[in-house]
Formats: C-alpha cells, structure tokens, sequence
C-alpha cells in the first residue's frame, strides 16, 4: 500500500533535499522513501548484532548464512 503523507521541513532541509533528489535522479519523496528505507535496514541490523552480539559481524559465513535466511523469510513467496 503506498501512502501520501505532509511533512513540515526547515527551508534549507527542503533545498538540500531538491539538490539531492536532483543528484540521485529521483524525486524529493522518493529521497524520503530511500531515506527511510536505508534506516529501516539499519534498525533491523543494530537489533541483530544487539541480539547476537558484535562477534556475529566478524565470522562472514555466519553473516551471510544469516542474510539468506532473512532474505528466504522476507522475499521467498516473491515471484522474480
């Protein structure tokens, strides 16, 4: 379901962001969508890593073993 929300921003916020959606080839609510997107995922990882500990980033296989099965979980009932 996508949603369109308002949102107040300072001046030099809604420049910023014109030059960066600019730069990126998008639109100002697609910079927020990606934006958002990005903090998402890193949420989903700080929680990870503060579940699992720190020890879990430095054995690669392990990482990996763990992005396959949040990917299967996440997308497996996807058609490609």
């Amino acid at each position: 379901m996508v949603m369109k929300l308002g949102v107040s921003l300072e001046d030099d916020l809604v420049t910023f962001a014109n030059e960066e959606a600019s730069r990126r080839g998008t639109t100002r609510s697609g910079l927020i969508a990606e934006l958002l997107r990005a903090e998402k995922i890193r949420r989903q990882v700080t929680d990870y890593i503060d579940r699992h500990g720190w020890d879990v980033t430095e054995d690669e296989g392990v990482w990996r073993e763990y992005q396959s099965r949040r990917f299967e979980q996440e997308y497996g009932s996807d058609e490609w």
